[in-house]
């Protein structure tokens, strides 16, 4: 394909009658306009300019194509104008992921905040627990919870803050009783997140000493999201592991029961998930700065969160 600088070229020519004015108007030289032009000419076997040193007449041809080329020049400063658009207001669509259990607790209302500010977003979402990969699932940011240490080095994963997890279970199936030390878990049927695992257990430390303790689990009920953990533990189905903002007005209303409290279970790491720095929109930098902020706000003072 032949550089569209020369059909640009023309364009200011004609636009300006001749080749003195779109060379004061452009910047661009009058040899270099001629000699593009005449190559032009030269390249298709075509007149286009009639000229001399008295003489300068745009040809029927010349006249038709340079219609042709306003429209092409009129489309690249439209297309100019959206890039210039998008670095001064975000806008656009986001694809984002996230737990079902996290956008209800920790993201849903940080990104109404952030559409609502921003008229020209729009959002696809994702809601799922799983682990999605930012490249192959086409996903501009994935939200998660980590508890492992991130490993793929293509992709961008930054760390926001901290989420404590808590045991709970219902007075329902507690039935009164009360747990003194983390091994009388396995009395009662556990429910956990994940489907795919050959084994299952929970790590457990004080908060006010070092000592640790691994519960192994033969869990009753597996979920591939933290919802069904959730449900269940609430309908009294079995003891879960969740994180403490999930499960924080219902130990308030006495719907969940904090067991062991002075054993601390899951620190997951909230993470902020997506392919590139490098040329990133404008969208995507304000949605993440909003993001960060938002979440590490909301952290401060709060129990469901850690340094």
């Amino acid at each position: 394909m032949h550089s569209f600088d020369d059909y640009y070229y023309f364009y200011l020519v004609v636009k300006h009658g001749g080749f003195s004015a779109a060379s004061d108007a452009s910047g661009i030289t009058k040899s270099k306009l001629s000699r593009r032009i005449l190559e032009l000419e030269a390249r298709f076997n075509v007149t286009l300019i009639q000229r001399s040193t008295r003489h300068f007449k745009v040809t029927p041809l010349g006249q038709e194509f340079y219609q042709e080329c306003e429209k092409l020049i009129q489309q690249v400063e439209c297309a100019h104008s959206v890039l210039l658009k998008q670095k001064s207001e975000p806008q656009g669509l986001v694809k984002l992921s996230c737990p079902s259990v996290m956008m209800r607790f920790q993201i849903r209302q940080l990104l109404n905040e952030f559409l609502k500010a921003y008229p020209q977003v729009q959002v696809e979402m994702e809601i799922t627990s799983r682990r999605v990969d930012v490249l192959h699932d086409d996903i501009d940011l994935a939200i998660r919870t980590n508890f492992e240490a991130n490993e793929d080095s293509s992709i961008v994963v930054r760390d926001v803050i901290k989420t404590t997890h808590c045991l709970v279970a219902s007075p329902e199936l507690l039935k009164g009783r009360t747990l003194d030390y983390p091994t009388e878990i396995n009395d009662f049927p556990t429910i956990v997140l994940g489907t795919q695992r050959n084994h299952y257990q929970w790590y457990l430390h004080r908060t006010d000493s070092n000592e640790q303790i691994d519960i192994t689990l033969e869990p009753r009920i597996k979920s591939n999201d933290l919802a069904g953990v959730y449900y269940s533990a609430l309908d009294g189905l079995g003891i879960a592991d969740l994180p403490y903002l999930t499960v924080e007005d219902d130990l308030k209303t006495g719907k969940l029961i904090h067991l062991l409290p002075e054993w601390c279970s899951n620190v997951g790491t909230v993470q902020l998930v997506y392919a590139s720095r490098k040329g990133q929109r404008l969208v995507m930098e304000k949605l993440i700065e909003h993001l960060v902020e938002g979440l590490r706000s909301a952290a401060e003072g709060h129990k469901g969160y850690t340094i």
